[in-house]
């Protein structure tokens, strides 16, 4: 017999509860009323964070164009802010040779979409992939940093990278400026595989070096 649950005839039947059982009951109740109270703010700390920006991927002959604009070579390390399925990370250590290389996605599933890539490409040994929020990513062994990101994000960026990078770190930005600091270089260029992600051909490149520390 389930000990929760009494028909109608056995309440009848039942006796008066004693005092005791009135107050271990009393408490029971004040326990359930805490954990459906404690329960709702449970669930919205454990909440994922969410991506400021969406994922765009970085078509592969743009990939290319900004591995070529920061010179990366053998001695680099390429760290990449919204590293997505890892292409970037990936080519730079593939096919430039560079040193070694980490991203940053807050997507899970991209995070681990770019570890298989990387393992596949077979350079899972130097390039990894972090699920973490790019803000609260460590860029401090990077000789280059790349950027596809919106707008509203790149003056945080900008400070972040000014106080954790090195000065004359080499920084590469898809299509939109830092808001203050000014490229050393900016190529534009028309491509065809940028149509289904901006309607338009139009692409630029903007090169930054992290200026000295004032």
């Amino acid at each position: 017999m389930n000990p929760w649950k009494c028909s109608e005839e056995s309440t009848r039947r039942a006796p008066r509860p004693s005092a005791a059982s009135r107050g271990v009951g009393r408490i029971a109740a004040a326990l359930l009323l805490a954990c459906a109270a404690i329960a709702p703010g449970a669930a919205q700390v454990a909440a994922p964070a969410k991506a400021e920006a969406p994922y765009v991927p970085t078509p592969t002959a743009i990939v290319d164009r900004m591995l070529t604009l920061a010179g990366v070579g053998p001695s680099d390390y390429v760290v990449d802010l919204g590293s997505g399925d890892g292409r970037l990370v990936i080519t730079a250590v593939n096919r430039y040779h560079a040193l070694g290389g980490r991203g940053y996605e807050i997507d899970s599933a991209l995070a681990r979409f770019a570890r298989d890539n990387a393992a596949k490409a077979g350079v899972a040994d130097r390039v990894r992939f972090f699920e973490q929020d790019l803000f609260a990513a460590d860029v401090s062994a990077a000789t280059v940093v790349t950027l596809y990101l919106i707008p509203g994000m790149l003056g945080r960026v900008e400070e972040k990278l000014g106080k954790e990078l090195r000065p004359g770190t080499r920084v590469v930005s898809h299509d939109y400026p830092l808001p203050s600091w000014r490229p050393i270089q900016v190529v534009t260029f028309e491509s065809d595989e940028k149509v289904p992600i901006s309607g338009t051909t139009h692409s630029q490149l903007l090169l930054y070096r992290v200026p000295e520390r004032r």
